[in-house]
């Protein structure tokens, strides 16, 4: 929307000022501003270029429930976590252009302490794997999981399976500039 306003209205901001009125809206903005494949840091606004995911297929299901970020984040005990996402591994995955590597690293601490649908997560991400992703996991704060797919047509099958439980399912492809 902020980009859309800048051309409707012609301001022609610069990408700093766009990305400082993100900042202002949320702290997830300025990547979506920018898109892209990005190294997040700080609250989400601190953002690092990085190589592409290779092609790949999506299969994307969202619960009928969310979850609350501020809630989640409250729950987070930092000397209690039992594991973390690769992120090293995952950059240098990304640098080989190597998708098994990135699924392989791929993991959301968010999930080990969901107050309620946990249990829903994991029967999805089942489905996932069971259905050939190379890996799946929760989006951000949830409740949206994912799963990484380098055949279509096992992506279909997964899509199709969680589709007829969930409403929201989407299977997307990567698109590389």
């Amino acid at each position: 929307m902020i980009r859309l306003l800048d051309k409707a209205f012609t301001t022609e901001l610069d990408n700093s000022s766009l990305e400082r009125i993100g900042c202002s809206v949320g702290s997830d903005v300025p990547f979506n501003i920018f898109g892209g494949t990005k190294l997040a840091k700080g609250r989400g606004e601190i953002l690092t270029d990085i190589p592409a995911i290779p092609h790949c297929y999506i299969t994307i299901c969202k619960p009928p429930f969310s979850c609350s970020t501020p809630e989640l984040f409250s729950l987070v005990k930092c000397d209690k976590i039992r594991a973390r996402p690769d992120t090293d591994g995952i950059i240098k995955s990304l640098e080989k252009s190597d998708l098994c590597g990135v699924a392989r690293r791929m993991y959301n601490v968010f999930e080990d302490i969901l107050p309620r649908g946990g249990q829903e997560i994991t029967e999805i991400k089942s489905v996932l794997l069971d259905k050939g992703a190379l890996g799946a996991v929760m989006t951000g704060s949830g409740s949206s999981v994912f799963g990484l797919f380098n055949d279509k047509s096992e992506a279909q099958t997964a899509f199709g399976e969680l589709n007829k439980i969930y409403p929201e399912c989407y299977l997307v492809e990567t698109i590389n500039p």
